[in-house]
């Protein structure tokens, strides 16, 4: 058996994910943080790693589904910056569709060590977040976890919900795509047999592509695109402002 069949390549395509989506709502109801009502429910959340755009089309697909679901914001990205135009416009895209942000924090950038500088800077990032795309962020995850930040259990830090907390870790089911593969069980099977009464999901947005690839070739492809639009930004900012745009045997 080889790498596409072992680790499921097929199952990540976005048009698979629709599918995904469909099966679970004859199972469950899809809630919030917030608002459980204790019936079979899917708490639907997207750490966002790679690509705002990928984030926005499932976002789309979920508000088209009438679903709603948490993208969680990272300030310390390698691979996006929140603050740049095209992407704030499509975070405020995905909060008018319905769905609600939270903060993805980043304990290594801040090389914390204990729980009273997890709530410094933890301050810190929420505020920030909150200035920009003003909503009140209720909730925060933990980005590239270890065992100390494994550690921090508590229901909530900075007044934000923890969802890394010790009541998700022991009573509620999880499912995630961490590294472009299925963790613990395929989701498909996991929705289908809906034996967890509550399921907390976990999707990363450059895992999921609409060809079959391996994970290490979805994020280089969404590294390449990236370098493309950087490229055409440059070329089309010096066009509109006039200014001299010199190779080596050319001014466009």
């Amino acid at each position: 058996m080889g790498n596409l069949e072992k680790y499921n390549f097929s199952d990540f395509l976005l048009s698979n994910y629709r599918k995904i989506l469909e099966i679970a709502k004859e199972n469950y109801s899809f809630t919030d943080y917030f608002n459980s009502k204790n019936v079979k429910e899917i708490i639907l959340r997207h750490d966002i790693e790679f690509s705002i755009p990928i984030a926005l089309r499932m976002a789309e697909i979920e508000n088209e589904l009438d679903i709603s679901s948490t993208y969680f914001i990272q300030l310390h990205s390698e691979f996006y910056n929140p603050f740049e135009l095209e992407n704030f416009e499509s975070i405020m895209k995905i909060i008018s569709l319905g769905h609600s942000i939270g903060l993805h924090f980043d304990v290594h950038f801040w090389k914390i060590k204990d729980e009273n500088e997890l709530e410094k800077y933890l301050e810190i990032d929420k505020s920030t977040l909150e200035k920009y795309f003003g909503q009140e962020i209720k909730v925060f995850s933990f980005h590239n976890t270890n065992d100390l930040v494994l550690s921090f259990e508590k229901e909530k830090y900075a007044g934000m919900l923890n969802v890394y907390s010790r009541y998700f870790k022991e009573e509620v089911g999880y499912c995630t795509d961490s590294t472009g593969y299925w963790r613990y069980e395929r989701l498909e099977v996991r929705i289908k047999e809906a034996k967890d009464n509550k399921l907390q999901i976990l999707i990363h947005d450059g895992m999921w592509q609409d060809e079959v690839l391996p994970p290490r070739r979805r994020i280089f492809k969404i590294i390449d695109e990236r370098a493309k639009y950087l490229k055409k930004f440059y070329d089309d900012t010096l066009k509109k402002f006039g200014a001299k745009n010199i190779d080596w045997e050319e001014i466009l």
